[in-house]
């Protein structure tokens, strides 16, 4: 093409790049201006937020509570590492229903990849596994099962009372192990997590009516 040719048509170029470039700013000022539709969330987000907590903590507490145990049995304390062994199984069970309740909800869950261990005597193991028990109850209160409520998740709001449950046997039964002797076994519900004294338990869970012939022995 001839240099003629091209200088004729410079202003249809020149006409061309106007058009387009009024086009994308036409593009530019609506994607500012319009009102854009709400994402769909979940009504489930702060529940489901509560359960990935209580399931994190829960696996910290279970692995815990799993070298505590180690420690007793070191220090030839059976008694007491009996009771860290049902804890930890416990922990698990109940760590175990979050997760569930998280993917039933929608969500997924994935426990700590990395837990700290605190390694101490045994005696300072209960002492420091009280204190901690009290003031997780202290600080979390009922406030996850009553955002639960609040969005008529019943589902949830019963996994998040049997942990709370869970949590306040733990405290009585470690608070009675640092003070008198020790029972002769423990019995975990495999449903709920609830851990009870064996020659004290129902016949069956008060909290999920699991029989007993199905409670994990610790003995």
């Amino acid at each position: 093409m001839r240099i003629p040719d091209i200088m004729k048509l410079r202003p249809l170029f020149v006409l061309l790049l106007f058009a387009v470039s009024a086009a994308v700013l036409g593009w530019i000022y609506y994607a500012a201006t319009h009102e854009h539709p709400e994402r769909h969330t979940s009504p489930w987000v702060e529940t489901l937020g509560d359960l990935d907590a209580c399931g994190r903590r829960k696996h910290v507490k279970s692995i815990q509570y799993e070298h505590f145990a180690s420690i007793a049995d070191e220090e030839s304390r059976s008694d007491v590492s009996r009771l860290f062994r049902a804890l930890a199984q416990a922990e698990r069970v109940q760590e175990n229903n979050c997760a569930n309740a998280i993917v039933q909800l929608g969500g997924h869950y994935i426990p700590p990849g990395r837990v700290v261990v605190f390694r101490g005597t045994t005696d300072g193991n209960l002492e420091r596994s009280i204190a901690y028990e009290r003031q997780s109850l202290h600080d979390l209160g009922d406030e996850e099962i009553r955002r639960a409520l609040a969005r008529s998740n019943r589902y949830a709001a019963r996994v998040l009372v049997w942990n709370m449950a869970g949590d306040l046997r733990e405290v009585l039964l470690l608070e009675r192990c640092r003070n008198t002797a020790t029972p002769a076994g423990y019995l975990v519900c495999p449903r709920c997590g609830n851990i009870y004294v064996l020659e004290e338990s129902d016949p069956f869970c008060p909290c999920c009516m699991t029989e007993r012939p199905r409670f994990i022995r610790f003995e």
